[in-house]
């Protein structure tokens, strides 16, 4: 029988192997966790939650509509077409670190020069065409690579936790603009928020993420290599190849239908709601629930893909959309339109991280950044032409209702195309 001493194991900290992790615990957590805070303060958090607000005092101070105000939205999603496979490339090609940094500098230093905005509209427009031109570094492009690099089995759960930053960042940016728009007034709030990415964000940015585990002599998820064994090889098909697999535009078809559907009803919730005779503060509190049922989303999301089969997690996910949108298109006002913009926003949390870790399985983590970059530009569109259409069709038939349910249409196409992407493992093309 063997003696306590000789039974007794060393004592290892959770996920990492080896007792050499006493010494060393899996910098990967840290790393998820700051990608969720750059996440929740990159460009593509910034936009959509801070441009709403900006109407009224645009409207007092220059006389801008509306809508001239929400057409700087089009510009943005116009460059981010070519800038998102730039950005992947140069991810690829130097590492996610630095590109992401140097984009909240960028970032930071455009926002504040939105102070110094005049009555030229196109100066204000030039604004976002830069953001989405500079900055698609600290969007997913360049955290979802960085990501997946450190993270294999448990990818699903840290990409959950990183695309949870995107809620909590909606909620910090509605917030915080408008309490300084009231204190400070619109151009010097603009100050402020430029400031703290670029004094504060791009350094943090610069010394807590690291590429790789190779950076901190780890492995992905922290499990110790075996003795002797070779070391793990990157693989990856490129760019030229994944397009010329059946999988690159399946996934493509499928989550361009997904965002049109979520980003459609999102954007457009205070106006559905407004249009039934719910109150301004009801409306806008039921569009505020959407950024908080996003990061339930996403985290429940992550945690399930790295059980279950990522695209039926989706499909679980997109369903409760649906039904929210059904809802809607019913006409739900009071606490029903609260649980209606609740079930949008949990799939609305769902889409993006599922997307990357998709890809990520497909294609490999070699030209990821490339890869994922084209996808995420024409999800952008989709991003935007959801809403559009959206709108349109209210406009056309004086009613939300037929539009939504076209929407809904939509939603379904998308949840049978994810029943045909097929399983991880022995994949064509590798």
């Amino acid at each position: 029988m063997l003696s306590d001493s000789q039974n007794a194991r060393p004592a290892t900290l959770p996920g990492a192997g080896g007792s050499s992790s006493l010494r060393q615990p899996f910098y990967g957590w840290v790393v998820a966790f700051a990608s969720a805070i750059g996440l929740g303060f990159g460009v593509s958090v910034f936009i959509p939650a801070t441009t709403g607000l900006l109407v009224s005092p645009l409207r007092e101070t220059f006389g801008w509509s509306p809508p001239q105000v929400l057409f700087a939205l089009s510009f943005a999603t116009l460059v981010t077409v070519p800038a998102a496979p730039v950005t992947g490339a140069l991810v690829d090609r130097f590492g996610a670190r630095w590109i992401i940094a140097l984009s909240f500098l960028a970032e930071g230093l455009i926002i504040a020069s939105l102070h110094y905005i005049d009555g030229n509209v196109w100066s204000f427009y030039a604004r976002y065409f830069a953001l989405a031109a500079l900055c698609t570094g600290t969007t997913a492009v360049g955290f979802s690579a960085v990501i997946s690099r450190w993270f294999d089995k448990r990818r699903g759960l840290a990409l959950g936790i990183a695309f949870a930053g995107v809620g909590a960042g909606g909620a910090v940016w509605s917030l915080a603009t408008q309490r300084l728009f009231d204190t400070v007034g619109w151009r010097d709030a603009f100050l402020y928020m430029g400031g703290f990415l670029a004094v504060v964000l791009f350094p943090a940015m610069l010394l807590v993420l690291k590429n790789s585990p190779e950076a901190m002599g780890q492995t992905p998820d922290g499990v110790a290599p075996a003795a002797g064994g070779p070391k793990a090889e990157v693989w990856g098909l490129t760019l030229s190849k994944a397009v010329r697999d059946y999988r690159y535009w399946l996934v493509l078809a499928t989550f361009f239908m997904i965002a049109c559907v979520t980003y459609g009803v999102q954007l457009n919730l205070v106006s559905i709601l407004r249009s039934e005779g719910v109150s301004a503060q009801t409306a806008a509190a039921a569009q505020a629930s959407i950024w908080a049922a996003m990061v339930l989303g996403r985290l429940t999301t992550g945690w399930l893909m790295d059980r279950f089969f990522a695209p039926r997690v989706a499909l679980c996910f997109l369903t409760p959309c649906v039904i929210g949108a059904g809802m809607l298109a019913l006409g739900a006002h009071g606490p029903a339109a609260f649980g209606a913009a609740m079930l949008v926003g949990v799939a609305t949390g769902a889409e993006g991280d599922v997307l990357a870790y998709l890809l990520g399985r497909y294609f490999g983590l070699r030209h990821f950044g490339a890869i994922y970059a084209t996808q995420f530009a024409l999800y952008a569109v989709g991003s935007s032409t959801g809403p559009l259409a959206l709108s349109w069709g209210a406009a056309a038939t004086g009613h939300y209702g037929p539009a939504l349910w076209g929407l809904i249409v939509v939603a379904v196409i998308g949840m049978v195309l994810l029943t045909r992407l097929p399983r991880f493992g022995a994949e064509l093309g590798q």
